[in-house]
């Protein structure tokens, strides 16, 4: 099919819109047939790791264009909000986990007049102090245990009595 300038500036106009809705496109194709009085339009976006395909037939090559590009752009909507999707569950994954860690199981030992009370609240990732402190907020406990990220040495963060947190840090 022969194109002139001006199809060539509809095509790019149309599919230039595509970009602000997903940014990793990385390679865009597009076949134009003519088979008797229908005009196809197929288009083909490269992702990172998917293809989108759509293909229209009309007896009006714009027509075809519009369609496929609107079908495109459907798609790319669809696989957008799969993947912020996966962000979010993901973030809050690595939000939560943590503070599900903490939620240990207490166990008692009944021996003696002064029993021991086992209470897992240790931290098994680095992290500063202040990321102590808002996970410290989000549990029920009144300390926590934690490998700071910034020394690399094993630090104890408790809540006191006018609402302030006291740190304390080891000095060998």
């Amino acid at each position: 099919m022969s194109l002139d300038d001006s199809l060539k500036a509809y095509i790019h106009k149309r599919l230039d819109r595509l970009d602000h809705l997903y940014k990793r496109i990385y390679k865009c194709e597009v076949i134009l047939e003519e088979e008797k009085a229908r005009k196809n339009a197929e288009i083909i976006l490269y992702l990172k790791r998917n293809r989108i395909v759509a293909k229209e037939s009309s007896p009006d090559i714009y027509a075809s264009i519009d369609n496929a590009s609107g079908n495109v752009r459907k798609q790319v909507r669809r696989l957008n909000g799969r993947v912020s999707s996966k962000r979010r569950r993901a973030l809050f994954g690595r939000i939560m986990s943590p503070v599900a860690r903490f939620r240990g199981r207490k166990t008692v030992i009944p021996e003696g007049p002064g029993r021991i009370v086992r209470a897992n609240s240790f931290a098994d990732k680095p992290m500063l102090p202040e990321e102590a402190r808002l996970e410290l907020e989000l549990m029920e406990k009144n300390f926590i245990m934690f490998k700071n990220a910034d020394t690399g040495e094993v630090n104890v963060l408790y809540k006191r009595g006018g609402g302030d947190y006291a740190l304390i840090e080891p000095s060998f």
